[in-house]
C-alpha cells in the first residue's frame, strides 16, 4: 500500500506546491519518506490505545488544514475526526461518513487498480477537474545509506556475484496467495541448471522456518548461488536490492511493488487475488494467472484445494523470465486519462 500511495502523494504535491506536507504512517517506512521528493514531515503511526492517543496529540499539534485518508479502516477517520483537522477527505462507508467533512463515493472495490483508486480519491477530494500528469509511475529513491545497508547484508550472508535473480515465493497473507513450495524448488533448480545469476530469497523475519526447505538439498556448487535473506532488509534495503536484480518472481506480494517502483521487471504469480487491483504497477512486468470459476477469491486459504494456483506450471513461468531477460529493460510509467 505504501508504495502504491506514492503517485498520489505526488499528485497532491503538485496540486499543492507551497503547502507543508506530512505522512502518518508505520515506523518501519521513516527513512522511505523522509527521503521522499516533496514530503516535509513523517509522523510514525503508533499501534495500541496509547499509542493511538498519541497519533491524536501528535496531529492536534501538527495544525493541520486538510488531510487525506487513503486507508478505508473506522479508525483512520476518527482519530483525524478526533485530531480536529478542518477538512477531512475519505472514502465513505464504514460507518466513517460521520467523521468526513468530504466522504468521497468509492468506485465498486478492486475493479481497478488501487493505484488509480488512491489517484481518483485525491482528485474528487480536492475537487481538481483533473490530474496535474497523465504519466502515472510508482517512486522509491535507493539511498546511499540503503547501498550501505545492502553491503554489509551481503557481506554477512555470504552473497557473491554480479547478476541476481530475485525470489518471492512467500506471502504473510495466507496460503491462498502462495505459489506452492515444490514448483519453487522446480523453478529453482532450473534457474540454477540454465541460468548463471545467483538466486535471492526474499521474505520477512516469520517466513524464514517456511522458506528453508528451498536452500536444503542442493549440491554445493549450486548452494553457493542461493541465498536465503528472509529477515535480513528493511524497505530501503530491500529498495537497494532489488535495483540490483535483473528481475523478481514473485508471489503477489509486497516486495513486486517495491521492485516496481525501483524499475526492476517483475514476473507475478497470482491466485485468490486480483491482478487487476495489485498486479505490479507500470509497462513491462509479465502476470501469471488461470482465473478459474472462484476466483478471484481473496480469502486467506483455500477449501477446494488451490486450483488457481496449482495451475501455473514450472514451465510457463521459467519461460516468462526466460523471456524477459531475452530483452532485458526497465519498468516504464504507465498513462491514465487526466480526469478517469
Amino acid at each position: 500500500d505504501t508504495m502504491m500511495s506514492t503517485p498520489t502523494v505526488t499528485a497532491v504535491r503538485r496540486l499543492f506546491p507551497k503547502a507543508k506536507l506530512t505522512i502518518l504512517g508505520k515506523a518501519v517506512f521513516t527513512d522511505f519518506w523522509k527521503s521522499f521528493p516533496g514530503v516535509d514531515h513523517f509522523i510514525p503511526y503508533e499501534k495500541g490505545l496509547g499509542g493511538f492517543s498519541r497519533n491524536i496529540s501528535r496531529l492536534k499539534a501538527g495544525k493541520f488544514d486538510a488531510v487525506l485518508i487513503l486507508p478505508t479502516s473506522f479508525s483512520s477517520a476518527f482519530a483525524v475526526f478526533a485530531a480536529e483537522i478542518p477538512s477531512r477527505i475519505g472514502w465513505s462507508g464504514e460507518g466513517r461518513d460521520l467523521f468526513l467533512t468530504t466522504a468521497v463515493s468509492r468506485p465498486h472495490p478492486r475493479q481497478k487498480h488501487l493505484v488509480l483508486e488512491y489517484l481518483e480519491l485525491a482528485r474528487k477530494g480536492f475537487e481538481a477537474s483533473t490530474l496535474p500528469d497523465t504519466t502515472i509511475k510508482l517512486h522509491c529513491a535507493v539511498t546511499n545509506d540503503a547501498r550501505r545497508g545492502l553491503k554489509q547484508v551481503w557481506e554477512d550472508t555470504g552473497v557473491h556475484g554480479k547478476t541476481f535473480i530475485a525470489l518471492g515465493p512467500g506471502a504473510t497473507y495466507g496460503e491462498a496467495k502462495r505459489w506452492p513450495l515444490p514448483y519453487w524448488q522446480s523453478l529453482i533448480k532450473k534457474l540454477l541448471a540454465e541460468r548463471n545469476e545467483s538466486l535471492l530469497i526474499l521474505g520477512g523475519m516469520e517466513e524464514e522456518v517456511y522458506l528453508k526447505p528451498l536452500i536444503e538439498g542442493l549440491a554445493a556448487k549450486d548452494s553457493k548461488r542461493l541465498h536465503l535473506l528472509a529477515g535480513r532488509t528493511n524497505p530501503m534495503i530491500l529498495a537497494a536490492m532489488l535495483s540490483r536484480c535483473k528481475i523478481l518472481v514473485t508471489n503477489d506480494t509486497g516486495p513486486m511493488h517495491v521492485a516496481a517502483a525501483v524499475g526492476t521487471p517483475v514476473v507475478a504469480l497470482f491466485g485468490s487475488t486480483s491482478p487487476t487491483w495489485t498486479r505490479p504497477f507500470g509497462i513491462g512486468h509479465e502476470v501469471i494467472y488461470h482465473q478459474v470459476e472462484c476466483s478471484p477469491c481473496f480469502q486467506r486459504t483455500c477449501p477446494i484445494g488451490y486450483i488457481c494456483l496449482n495451475k501455473i506450471s514450472v514451465g510457463e513461468v521459467f519461460a516468462a523470465v526466460q523471456k524477459k531477460l531475452k530483452k532485458p529493460q526497465r519498468i516504464k510509467p504507465e498513462k491514465v486519462p487526466l480526469n478517469f
